[in-house]
């Protein structure tokens, strides 16, 4: 983790939390965890929210099939640290070996009709979003997919867009294989908000990406929210940023979070003047990435319905 404020946890309450956390499990508590933990308010509660609901909610997608979604999202971004942590969360639901074979080259593996021109599809939503068209979403729609399960499945992509830049970004420390197959399985029963249970009807995306949205770029921060915004547009493709410690982090973790180093995210903190702040800047890079997908999908799956 290259931000040493989110590996201990934010004040003392959280810091207790996180070593209680580790004991009761035998096993330091994942980054990803972690990550949510800290300025919960700013971003753990509203990322929380919507994942939980889109991961766990009623959908057409059974639980493994969503994990593959972002299992696969986090290979077509680079990320290590999600691939093996939603790969062994699916492989738990789904046949391992079909997802071993999906991760290593899906149009190769097993899959329906229907899972594959759907992966086909957020491949596209995941890497180039600017290049899909309202033919694509028709093909989908063809292939037996309901707009209500591609709406799901364009919002497990468009979190994980964000997860996996956060992880790469911030570095998250890998687990060994004990500790990740221990991690899925608390994961796949507890789901992405402790004590929450499962979610009970389909999920509002929609209100939710707002409220995300609402949070990063609107809500209170130690950074000024023009300045979250602006770091949000550049690395969506917007003008260049004035600082160039920031410019060139934004349209890091916007186009390669796997190319992200140390130094960059040092710099950030240098400038920025604390971690907790270049921790908002990092995180509204990732979100409005993230968001920018969820909204050319939306509208065109607006398109295709009217």
């Amino acid at each position: 983790m290259r931000l040493q404020k989110v590996t201990k946890g934010d004040g003392l309450f959280r810091a207790l939390l996180i070593r209680f956390i580790s004991g009761v499990s035998g096993m330091r508590l994942p980054d990803a965890a972690r990550i949510v933990m800290y300025h919960r308010d700013y971003y753990g509660k509203p990322m929380t929210a919507w994942t939980h609901a889109a991961m766990r909610g009623e959908s057409g997608w059974s639980v493994g099939e969503r994990e593959l979604f972002a299992a696969m999202t986090a290979k077509w971004n680079q990320c290590p640290f999600c691939i093996d942590a939603h790969g062994a969360i699916a492989s738990l639901v789904l046949d391992k070996t079909l997802v071993t074979a999906a991760l290593s080259n899906y149009h190769n593996a097993a899959l329906s009709s229907k899972l594959y021109t759907t992966l086909q599809f957020l491949e596209t939503f995941a890497k180039t979003p600017g290049e899909l068209t309202t033919e694509q979403v028709k093909e989908v729609l063809l292939s037996g997919v309901s707009t209500q399960e591609l709406e799901d499945a364009m919002a497990v992509v468009a979190l994980f867009s964000i997860t996996v830049r956060c992880a790469n970004a911030l570095r998250f420390e890998m687990l060994s294989a004990a500790d990740q197959a221990g991690a899925a399985k608390r994961m796949l029963q507890q789901g992405y908000v402790f004590g929450k249970g499962i979610p009970k009807g389909r999920p509002d995306h929609k209100a939710m990406a707002l409220k995300l949205h609402k949070c990063i770029f609107e809500g209170p921060g130690l950074t000024d929210t023009d300045l979250r915004q602006a770091v949000g547009n550049r690395a969506t493709g917007g003008p260049a940023l004035p600082v160039p410690a920031y410019d060139k982090l934004a349209l890091e973790i916007g186009a390669g979070s796997y190319r992200v180093t140390d130094e960059q995210v040092n710099e950030a903190v240098k400038v920025a003047g604390s971690e907790k702040a270049a921790f908002e800047l990092i995180t509204a890079a990732a979100v409005a990435t993230g968001l920018s997908r969820w909204q050319s999908g939306s509208a065109l799956l607006e398109e295709v319905k009217k």
